[in-house]
Formats: structure tokens, sequence, C-alpha cells
């Protein structure tokens, strides 16, 4: 005869999973698959045909301003489809169901999956920069304006892979988020300024209207003010108001749908 089996009871008073442990786990997916190292080589690649176009051309004069500003343009773009990814791979596949099963406090996943996306730009950020300052002394560059550089890089950085944060989570799929992430705020808002302003270039000042509500919800020209010495009281306005609309606005959309969502 078998041994008779004692039902276990839960107990609620039981501590939960460490965030340690959690971040832990989000790093592995991270760097566990084959999606993001492929994405990081293709952004290695890139790299190293930046460094060949700046060190075989030596006649033109070079900043670490502008060398800088051409490793960040590829790492903006690679480290924020990584965070979409990290976001919404396990939705695609259903795996957030074992997740949320063994967390059952979102939040605090969401909380991880943001971490370690912010752990993980933070390593490109640090070898981007290194690379950038290599580079320049290499050439034999000017360093001249390097605080204005490192603050545009970081900042700028920063606000991409929040924002494909947020488009991930209002999303919650790997392909719509890339687009939103990419398309959007990059080609939908210029051309509808653009047209805009040349549509009503000669009617009644809407020209002016189109080109004075640029740097309010265009994240380039919003960011350009960084690159200056003094973006001043209204440049860091328009930067918060970008940073609203792009990241605040989809980030809360994002956070109600994986809070409230029923996982299937």
């Amino acid at each position: 005869m078998s041994a008779p089996m004692t039902a276990r009871t839960i107990d609620p008073h039981a501590p939960g999973i460490p965030f340690g442990r959690e971040l832990v786990v989000e790093l592995r997916k991270l760097v566990g698959t084959r999606g993001p190292w492929i994405l990081l080589g293709v952004m290695g690649v890139i790299w190293l045909i930046v460094i060949a176009v700046v060190l075989g051309v030596p006649e033109n004069p070079m900043t670490f301003g502008s060398t800088l500003n051409g490793f960040g343009i590829t790492s903006r773009i690679f480290v924020g489809v990584l965070a979409i990814l990290l976001v919404t791979s396990e939705w695609g596949q259903r795996a957030v169901l074992t997740t949320f099963t063994l967390e059952p406090r979102r939040e605090r996943v969401l909380a991880a999956k943001l971490c370690a996306a912010l752990l993980g730009a933070l390593v490109v950020f640090a070898l981007g920069v290194a690379l950038a300052a290599l580079v320049t002394a290499m050439r034999g560059g000017s360093f001249g304006g390097a605080d204005e550089a490192l603050r545009y890089y970081g900042i700028r950085a920063l606000f991409d892979l929040l924002m494909a944060f947020a488009m991930a989570m209002a999303v919650l799929n790997t392909a719509g988020a890339v687009v939103a992430y990419l398309v959007l705020p990059e080609v939908v808002v210029p051309a509808i300024l653009f047209f805009g302003s040349v549509a009503a270039s000669d009617d009644y000042g809407r020209d002016s209207l189109f080109r004075s509500v640029g740097p309010w919800i265009y994240p380039q020209e919003s960011m350009s003010v960084l690159q200056s010495a003094n973006p001043g009281a209204q440049g860091w306005a328009q930067i918060l108001v970008c940073a609203v609309i792009w990241i605040g606005l989809p980030g809360a959309l994002g956070v109600y749908r994986v809070m409230t969502s029923e996982v299937k």
C-alpha cells in the first residue's frame, strides 16, 4: 500500500522571491538567447565600419563628439530593440504564463525587466564612450565639447531606451513595438511636420505653427539642445514634454495592460 498523502497548506506569510533573484533571471533572459546576440553582433559590425571610416579618412577633422555620435546612433537603436525583446518575447511565446505563475506580482517583474534593460544599456554606453575616446585619441582629434557630447549621448540613450520599453508594454507584440519605436517618432512625426509646414507656408502663419511645435513633439529636435553648452529652461521643458508624450503616455498604457491583461 502506498503511504497516505497529506495536503500541503500555503503559507501566506512566507517571503516572496527576492528582487535580486528576479533581476538575475531577467539578465539571463537578456543574454541567454540568440536574438540579443545577433543584434549585438550586427551592432558590433557597424561599429567596426564606423572605426574603419574614421581611421581611414585622416584628412577629415574629427572630434570626440562626432565620433561618439557615430557609435551612439547605432547603439540607441539596437539597445531599444533589445529592451523590446525583453518585454514582448514572453508574451509572444506564452512563457509569460509561467513567469506570472512563479511571480504573481507583475509590477516586480516589470521592474526587474526595466533594471535589466538599464544595466545592459549602461554596458553598451560605456563601451561606446571608451571606443569613441580611443578612436579620437588615435586620430589626434579634439576632445573639446566632450561634456556636451556625453550629456547628449547619455540622456538620448536613456530616452530611447525608456521609450522602447514603454512601447513594448503598450503593444505587447515584438513586430508592432519595433515599428512603433522606430517609425512613429522618427518617420511619422517629422513627415507630418514637414508636409504640414509646406502645405501651410502661404496661409497666415500656419507654417510657423508647424515649425514651432516640432521641438515639443519630435525627439530628435527636442534633444538637439543638449548639444549646446546651456540648453536653457525652454530646452529642458521641451525635453520634458517630449518625454511625457513618448514615454509617459505609452508607459502608463503599457503598465495598465500588463497588470490587467488575462494571460492565456
